[in-house]
């Protein structure tokens, strides 16, 4: 059980530092935010099977996956606006 939880956790920080290295892509960065997630859920699963209470799970997946949802909405219209993925073209000064 130990092993297991060490390899998601070895998974989360591998993730995270795939996120912070490449951030130059859109569907990238949105790859490796699946990743986190998904391995937190595995954490979290593995913390709710010892208390009995697997129910609060599907809550974090309908959060996941409207997430996923939401990125990929974002992405697709993004590309189809500006035609490039890249973080680095994206304008974010709103002001």
């Amino acid at each position: 059980m130990m092993n297991l939880m060490m390899m998601i956790f070895f998974t989360f920080l591998l993730s995270c530092l795939l996120f912070t290295i490449k951030y130059n892509h859109i569907l990238v960065t949105l790859m490796s935010l699946e990743i986190i997630m998904m391995s937190l859920m595995l954490m979290i699963y593995l913390q709710l099977l010892i208390m009995n209470m697997n129910y609060f799970l599907i809550y974090y997946l309908m959060m996941i996956v409207c997430e996923g949802i939401l990125g990929l909405t974002l992405l697709i219209l993004y590309i189809h606006y500006k035609g490039i993925d890249k973080i680095n073209m994206l304008n974010l000064n709103l002001w």
